[in-house]
């Protein structure tokens, strides 16, 4: 009995070890971060392609090239099109940027008129070394 819980502690530790926790502490002072909310012909074609391939899925993630760091938030798929998305905080602290932005549905539209359509923000932010934390 004691070899099989010294196996099965032993391979805990080994599926432990290739896991890696990041603890963001407190938030700390809120510092704007400026940023620009790109159309899709200034995206680069690279980030386009990428995009282009997680469509159907929320996305929610970041992309560097050489020419700055671009955060990405995605709807997936929806119904009809007329959607926005909406940022409501986009700032840095010490530790981190965070970003919670929200999809915002259509007024109103006609049944008979429903277009699938995937609602995707690109924004361009100079800041390189922090994380980014979505909300």
């Amino acid at each position: 009995m004691k070899k099989i819980y010294g196996i099965l502690f032993f391979l805990g530790m080994i599926i432990l070890c290739g896991c890696e926790v990041k603890v963001i502490e407190k938030q700390g002072e809120k510092r704007e971060l400026p940023f620009v909310i790109l159309g899709k012909e200034v995206i680069p074609e690279e980030l386009k392609k990428l995009i282009e391939e997680k469509k159907e899925e929320e996305i929610k993630l970041t992309y560097v090239d050489e020419e700055g760091r671009y955060i990405i938030i995605g709807y997936g798929k929806q119904n009809t099109g007329g959607y926005s998305i909406y940022i409501k905080e986009l700032y840095a602290t010490e530790n981190a940027i965070y970003v919670d932005a929200s999809l915002i549905p259509p007024k109103e539209y006609k049944k008979e008129e429903q277009v699938s359509s995937y609602p995707v923000m690109v924004i361009q932010i100079s800041e390189m070394s922090l994380p980014v934390v979505f909300r």
